[in-house]
Parts: C-alpha cells; sequence; structure tokens
C-alpha cells in the first residue's frame, strides 16, 4: 500500500484524538499494515540507517523484556522477603507463649519489634481490666473510647489530626514519621499499638499486612495471658 500524497485534497487533516480512536476501533490495523508504517517510518531518512517500523516494534519488545523481568525479580525479592519475616514472627509468637509477668511480656514486645522491625517504633497502650494485674502505669493513659474505636475498625488505621484532636494526641502532633494505631483484642478491645513508621516502606513492602500480623500476634498472647489470671 502507497502512502498519500500530503497535497491531495481528498485527505482531511486529523487530530491526534481522531488517529487514536479509530486504532482503538481497529485494533488490528497495525498488525495487517506492517508495509505502510515500515513506508511511513523509513521516509526522509538517511538511507544508510533506515529505521523500520519493524525495528520499533522490536525495540518495544525487548523493552517489555526487561521490564517483565525486572517484575519478576521484584516478585522474587518479595517472596524472600516475606519468608524471613514470617520466620521472625513465628520465633515472636514462641517467645511470647513463655513469658508469665504482664509487663515482662510488655517489654519483650517492645524490645522484640523494635529490634527485627527497625523501620517501625511503637507503643503500647492497654486498658487497666481485670487479668492485666500490676500493669505499669506507662501502658495506660489512653482513653477507652480511642481503643474502643480502632478495635471496632479491626485493622491498622492512620493517625490523623482528626484522630488527634478527638482524643487529645498532643504528643503526636509534631511527629514526622507516619503513625498507625492497631488495635488489640480478639473477641472484645483491650489496648493498641502505635507504630511509627516510614511511609515508603509500608507501600513498597505492603507493611500493613504485617502490622495486621503483629497486632494478630500480640492480640493473641494478652488473650492468653488474661485467660491463665
Amino acid at each position: 500500500m502507497a502512502l498519500r500524497k500530503k497535497n491531495n485534497p481528498e485527505v482531511k487533516d486529523l487530530s491526534n484524538e481522531d488517529v487514536l480512536e479509530f486504532l482503538v476501533e481497529n485494533p488490528n490495523f497495525i498488525n495487517e499494515n506492517v508495509d505502510l508504517f515500515n513506508e511511513m517510518f523509513s521516509l526522509n531518512k538517511n538511507k544508510e540507517n533506515v529505521i523500520s517500523f519493524e525495528d520499533i516494534r522490536i525495540k518495544s519488545l525487548i523493552n517489555e523484556n526487561t521490564l517483565l523481568k525486572e517484575r519478576i525479580q521484584e516478585i522474587l525479592n518479595n517472596a524472600k522477603s516475606n519468608e524471613v519475616i514470617q520466620i521472625k514472627l513465628q520465633r515472636f509468637s514462641n517467645e511470647l507463649i513463655s513469658k508469665k509477668d504482664i509487663n515482662e511480656l510488655l517489654n519483650f514486645i517492645t524490645t522484640f519489634i523494635n529490634k527485627e522491625f527497625s523501620s517501625f517504633e511503637i507503643e503500647i497502650g492497654l486498658l487497666d481490666i481485670k487479668g492485666f494485674d500490676k500493669l505499669n502505669k506507662k501502658f495506660t493513659g489512653f482513653s477507652p473510647d480511642l481503643i474502643n474505636d480502632i478495635f471496632i475498625k479491626k485493622q491498622p488505621v492512620l493517625l490523623n489530626k482528626k484522630i488527634i484532636g478527638k482524643y487529645s494526641l498532643v504528643k503526636y502532633e509534631k511527629e514526622k514519621c507516619s503513625v498507625v494505631l492497631c488495635p488489640l483484642g480478639i473477641d472484645f478491645p483491650f489496648g493498641i499499638i502505635f507504630i511509627n513508621y516510614n511511609s515508603s516502606m509500608i507501600e513498597r513492602n505492603h507493611q500493613f499486612d504485617l502490622l495486621s500480623s503483629l497486632a494478630q500476634t500480640v492480640s493473641f498472647s494478652l488473650s492468653q495471658f488474661i485467660n491463665k489470671k
């Protein structure tokens, strides 16, 4: 198929949108007219360095293949990272069972998470309820309404100005990192975990799932502790 001459009066001017709309409505047009596109891309080129449409398609396929390989490698890296996380969580869970004192248990949770998950910094707040005898005051003092509200959501909640104002969490007003509130409790609320984290890490590695797993593990251990009393 030969190209039409540009000065052909029968050829009307087409906008980019017109061309795109045509291609969308005729998805096989390019494959069925490779020779036409080769002729188009060869016009006004140096004869010793002609780039065909086929060359462009091959280069595009190479780029797509490179992106695909990078995506596969990213998946493999995430899989390895998830395996490491699962091993840490299993060790975390096993250690929690051995703790007999509530304050020892809470101090271990804080130390373990801050050490093994270095992008996190946590603080635990609990209700002073039956089963938490001799609870250190540093773990109390948070609004029961806040703990109830977060528990009802059943998932990590990003701390915002509305929550800070409603529950007078002034200590977090100037916090540079993002803060997530994770509910503690299985059948009923008994606490909350404040987790300072690097937001880019959360977005890249989907660590909201990790926060949920940590909160669930801690909730189960505290529930077991209460039931032993």
